[in-house]
């Protein structure tokens, strides 16, 4: 069955990706690729000799060689498969299928993407399997915790503080970021001053862009084509700025809150200076937005361009 879980909670209940004397089949959708490479280091090579293929690789004939028709000769390692998804349609079903002892065997698949056939297959109480979900924007912290852990290293709080600035939120730029400073410092403390030379500033803060959102739009959509091209950028800022028009709109929860953040308190102003038929414009401009980010749309571009000659 299926288990969707944050990235720090399933290392933490599962520091080898799977328990060694566990058998059976382990199943893993992971789509970011950075953190797909910390969980496949992780496994338990040490104890267990993997034999590596790709989906592509398995058939009918390859599950019946392997778990079905032994041969006297034969081995029963456990196998890891990467790029699960692409695993013929009807393998799957015809693996869960066959009558297959899984106290013996070890399968560890892992898929990049979801489709009805991973949908299915995690369903069926013979797997165990996990969806790893990716961090909001707002868990930058803990990220950044996750990402020196998985490098082995522990950054002192200076260091730290310049990352979360300066950098984007993401595995990507956290990783790069942990991979110079151990390029450039191997051997004694971080030279923040050097480091600043290195590092260029990344960081987009939304709560300042609402800011500027809310003093003129178009300021807001020619401060985002400033930064480069990243649609997984685009697609959590979309996301989040639905969230935070939603709010405007429906004040009703906020103004029953006992104690108010700033921000809280920001919104309520918005929800009474703001024209309704304005935000839910813009509330369906960011629903396009998100659609076109997720599919990776050049027209997103011209979409925004489009919103500063207003």
């Amino acid at each position: 069955m299926l288990s969707k879980i944050l990235p720090w909670d399933f290392i933490q209940k599962y520091p080898k990706t799977i328990d060694p004397l566990q058998l059976g089949i382990h199943s893993f959708l992971i789509d970011e690729p950075y953190l797909e490479r910390v969980m496949l280091e992780r496994l338990p090579k040490a104890e267990l000799r993997f034999s590596l293929y790709t989906g592509s690789e398995i058939s009918r004939d390859f599950i019946e060689e392997h778990f079905v028709n032994l041969s006297f000769f034969s081995q029963n390692d456990p196998i890891l498969i990467i790029n699960a998804e692409n695993i013929p349609t009807g393998i799957l079903d015809f693996l869960l299928e066959t009558e297959i002892d899984w106290a013996a065997y070890l399968l560890v698949l892992f898929f990049t993407k979801s489709s009805k056939q991973h949908n299915e297959f995690v369903k069926n109480k013979k797997v165990q399997a996990f969806e790893l979900e990716l961090p909001r924007f707002w868990e930058g912290a803990k990220l950044w915790q996750f990402c020196q852990k998985a490098r082995n290293i522990n950054l002192d709080g200076t260091v730290s503080r310049f990352a979360l600035e300066n950098l984007e939120h993401n595995f990507e730029s956290f990783f790069w970021f942990i991979d110079t400073v151990k390029m450039n410092f191997p051997d004694g403390p971080v030279d923040i001053k050097i480091l600043e030379s290195l590092v260029v500033k990344e960081r987009w803060d939304f709560f300042n862009l609402i800011d500027i959102f809310h003093r003129s739009p178009k300021a807001f959509f020619e401060e985002v084509l400033k930064k480069e091209l990243d649609y997984d950028w685009m697609r959590t800022l979309a996301a989040f700025m639905q969230t935070h028009l939603t709010k405007i709109l429906f004040p009703e929860d906020l103004k029953n809150k006992g104690k108010l953040s700033k921000y809280d308190q920001s919104v309520l102003e918005m929800s009474e200076k703001l024209n309704r038929n304005s935000v839910k414009y813009y509330l369906g401009f960011f629903s396009e937005l998100e659609i076109l980010s997720k599919s990776s749309d050049i027209l997103l571009v011209n979409r925004l361009r489009l919103e500063t000659l207003k």
